[in-house]
């Protein structure tokens, strides 16, 4: 079906690319400039290219049937049969309440904050900031 649109597309391009040019004169289309010439020649080319496109897949169909490797995927099959469906063991609800349970045991520890040090500093004036504790979060970056 591919082979035949192809074919067809080519075949009205070089029609509306004959009806545009009317069977004129050569000396009229020469008189009349690229400005009318331009678009009949771009509507022959797409013509010419929609046709060696219908061709190519013509032949790539016969190449395929006398080989009997074809490119093509069956209509109507999908990648996995019903007998052949992937089987897991993986539980979403299961593995959020396991990830609920062990955040939750998180949250009750108690955070152990770090105490600056008393020394000074020679290198550099002494700062105060305390570090903020490391959570982890479920694939998230916990602020």
């Amino acid at each position: 079906m591919k082979t035949v649109t192809w074919i067809a597309c080519g075949i009205g391009l070089n029609i509306a690319a004959a009806a545009l040019h009317g069977g004129s004169a050569p000396q009229a289309i020469m008189a009349a400039g690229a400005a009318s010439t331009l678009p009949k020649l771009l509507l022959v080319a797409a013509g010419n290219i929609c046709i060696w496109r219908g061709l190519r897949s013509a032949m790539r169909d016969l190449w395929g049937a006398a080989t009997g490797k074809t490119d093509r995927k069956p209509e109507g099959r999908s990648r996995f049969a019903e007998d052949d469906a992937p089987v897991t063991d993986f539980d979403a609800d299961e593995a959020f309440a396991r990830y609920m349970q062990q955040r939750e045991a998180r949250e009750e520890e108690p955070v152990a904050t770090a105490k600056p040090s008393l020394e000074p500093r020679h290198r550099a004036p002494a700062t105060t900031s305390v570090p903020s504790p490391v959570r982890a979060g479920f694939g998230r970056k916990v602020v």
